[in-house]
């Protein structure tokens, strides 16, 4: 079986078309999880997104991969089902966001196609489980990014989607088994989207 898993980031699971919210319209995820498999039952491990990914990857709750926190990243170990599908003889690649240590660690994908990751290796410092607590500088500059408009994010989700396009395209056919992760930001803070949706809102 060939598997393409859809990751957003900070998605609310209930605010979606099929899912029954009375108000927001999303066609083309309603069309995706008519034809897939979607997790109504199914809850993060972490609070945070770092340690999260890694129990996502690794199968393990934040105590046994001890990526506590969003300066601690996954780099390969423990073995992820990365690992276990390569093992396995499919074709498993990454494409957008994963948010481990690094590109260049070994957590199992074939190929990582401009993917992110936390910054330089170290993350997010201030934000970090320390006793003490680092020590925050000043309010952050994505609160002026609120509202209508277009984000970083929302130019990178677009094209991670037509990286993930084209990659379908170039696959579809072949013989090999394979699994593709696509890893999208949005709907991340901060909040933005097109004036068109924000004034039908």
């Amino acid at each position: 079986m060939n598997t393409l898993l859809l990751m957003s980031d900070e998605h609310n699971p209930w605010v979606m078309g099929f899912l029954g919210h009375p108000c927001v319209r999303t066609p083309n995820l309603d069309r995706l999880a008519a034809r897939g498999t979607t997790f109504t039952r199914a809850w993060a491990a972490s609070p945070l997104c770092v340690p999260s990914r890694a129990s996502i990857a690794t199968g393990r709750y934040v105590h046994q991969h001890q990526c506590w926190d969003n300066a601690i990243a996954y780099q390969g170990n423990p073995r992820s089902w990365m690992h276990s599908l390569s093992k396995a003889g499919h074709v498993v690649d990454a494409i957008g966001k994963l948010h481990f240590r690094s590109a260049g660690d070994p957590v199992g994908f074939r190929q990582q196609i401009e993917t992110v990751h936390i910054q330089d290796g170290i993350g997010q410092v201030w934000g970090s489980v320390r006793d003490p607590l680092p020590s925050t500088s000043s309010r952050s500059g994505m609160f002026d990014k609120l509202g209508a408009g277009e984000s970083a994010y929302n130019r990178y989700d677009r094209f991670v989607r037509d990286a993930a396009c084209h990659w379908l395209e170039s696959h579809a056919g072949g013989d090999a088994r394979w699994t593709l992760f696509v890893g999208l930001v949005a709907p991340h803070f901060p909040w933005s989207c097109r004036r068109p949706s924000w004034n039908a809102s």
